[in-house]
């Protein structure tokens, strides 16, 4: 055809351009640049689902925080010693294993006040928090305590989600084994992490001021949790691989002397 210019023959830097004469003017990657986005579609279909974060989120919501120098008093959201019949109208504690010592944000009739407001009760911690039973909590004790009791219930939503979302994960996975030991050892690593920050958090507060320690406290136990998830899945995936991929070679029999 009159006019047609001359076709390019070979490849332009990964591109291989098809006759230029035709009308729409296509490339097609060379053999190299397909086998990288083919393996970098594998490795994003392979990245398994991660219950993580909820998980790490969720836990805080169940687990005891330590609050270091107290003689055993924890940050928790449930209240210990109550029996289902009395149960208990308080939403945040600051307690003991067994209850009994405990400064807790309750609502409800206030003796010293006279009125139905939001305060705190207390039990034998008087000295570690210096506040007395019946203390009015204001407008922030109003706002923590509606706080930690949307939080206790929407924590534990988001830890059976995390366990659904991991366990999935694990039945989807390649290698079921491997993202199993991932799992287990992140949940272990974000109680572990839960702890330990959550524990730093409550130090570095003030005890005379036990919302703002309540705040730290399980700020640093999500934060520790989520570190944790990640250090401990990325580790035991590590130790997976490492042991999968080595064989021990049985030393040769000698003759007893």
């Amino acid at each position: 055809m009159a006019g047609r210019p001359p076709a390019h023959v070979g490849a332009v830097q990964g591109h291989q351009p098809i006759d230029a004469g035709t009308s729409a003017l296509m490339t097609t990657p060379a053999p190299a640049a397909a086998h990288a986005q083919a393996a970098d579609a594998r490795q994003t279909i392979d990245i398994p689902m991660s219950g993580g974060i909820p998980y790490a989120v969720g836990q805080a919501s169940v687990i005891r925080i330590p609050i270091p120098g107290t003689s055993g008093l924890a940050i928790e959201l449930s209240p210990r010693g109550w029996t289902p019949k009395t149960g208990s109208t308080s939403t945040l504690f600051f307690q003991d294993v067994t209850g009994r010592r405990h400064l807790r944000l309750d609502y409800g009739p206030n003796p010293r006040t006279k009125t139905i407001d939001y305060h705190w009760n207390q039990e034998r911690v008087f000295r570690e928090f210096g506040i007395s039973d019946h203390t009015p909590a204001g407008t922030a004790g109003r706002a923590a305590y509606q706080a930690a009791r949307y939080f206790k219930y929407a924590g534990r939503v988001l830890v059976v989600a995390g366990v659904v979302v991991d366990a999935i994960s694990i039945v989807q996975a390649s290698k079921p084994l491997r993202r199993a030991s991932q799992v287990v050892a992140g949940w272990a690593a974000a109680w572990a992490g839960c702890k330990l920050v959550g524990a730093g958090g409550a130090a570095l507060a003030t005890p005379t001021t036990p919302l703002g320690m309540a705040a730290v406290g399980v700020g640093g136990c999500i934060i520790g949790g989520i570190a944790g998830y990640a250090g401990g899945s990325m580790l035991a995936g590590e130790v997976y691989d490492w042991a999968e991929g080595t064989f021990f070679t049985p030393l040769p029999e000698a003759a007893a002397p």
